[in-house]
């Protein structure tokens, strides 16, 4: 049985989203975008900036959610979809 969205963060206090990640296309530093396809939340899809592309990796970590389904989580955290490959880049 899937546990609701508030079973899962009564368990570990966090709630994740998977996102997928690219650069934008901007010709002038370029950032990464991460990209919620399904919001935990909301179920909509969302985008979130990741720094720079030339500062290495993006960062993920905690974000406040985009969504305004109350009540809501404070914030959310960013994590890295797995692809059926092993890991987008």
């Amino acid at each position: 049985m899937t546990k609701s969205l508030w079973e899962r963060v009564e368990e570990t206090g966090i709630v994740r989203a998977e996102v997928t990640i690219r650069p934008s296309q901007s010709p002038r530093d370029p950032i990464w975008i991460l990209t919620i396809l399904e919001c935990p939340i909301c179920g909509k899809s969302h985008e979130h900036g990741g720094g720079l592309v030339s500062d290495g990796p993006p960062a993920l970590g905690s974000r406040v959610p985009h969504c305004f389904r109350r009540p809501a989580p404070r914030d959310y955290e960013l994590v890295e979809r797995a692809s059926k490959e092993g890991h987008e880049p």
